[in-house]
């Protein structure tokens, strides 16, 4: 008889990025996030934001992974400031488009991005206005076999 699978989602985590008044066209990082020996199926991503005005220009949050293999080499690109240097080297997760004030929430998946146990989020506001909030939050998927 075949196994079966199912998809099992974890609990939501406490907040692994809080994002504060992130300024327009800044970046910042999460700490490093150990996905553990037994890299989950996969991981759903929750973001939120707040913007401090109505948003403007691209009217966009962009979420991007550095990976590493090891918790000491991550991939390149920026994490921080405003600089774009080097931000083709980051691992694309997704845009969040917004397009009002208020709290806003999107959700986002990593199962496309190269498996690696260790890995930091990094985000840049590029709504046209500062931030008031945000945060990203993650569940764990994982595959239960019967």
């Amino acid at each position: 008889m075949a196994t079966v699978f199912t998809l099992a989602q974890g609990a939501r985590s406490s907040a692994l990025l809080t994002m504060g008044t992130l300024a327009s066209a800044t970046y910042t990082a999460s700490s490093a996030i150990d996905l553990g020996a037994t890299i989950p199926t996969d991981v759903t991503l929750e973001i939120e934001v707040t913007p401090g005005s109505t948003p403007s220009g691209n009217k966009r949050i962009l979420v991007w992974a550095q990976l590493s293999l090891d918790n000491t080499n991550f991939g390149t690109g920026p994490t921080s400031g405003m600089t774009t240097t080097d931000e083709g080297d980051l691992q694309w997760v997704g845009a969040f488009t917004i397009q009002s004030t208020g709290t806003h929430r999107r959700f986002m998946k990593l199962s496309d991005l190269p498996i690696a146990r260790y890995l930091k989020l990094v985000v840049k506001n590029d709504m046209g206005v500062a931030l008031t909030s945000g945060a990203i939050y993650k569940a764990d998927i994982t595959a239960v076999g019967t």
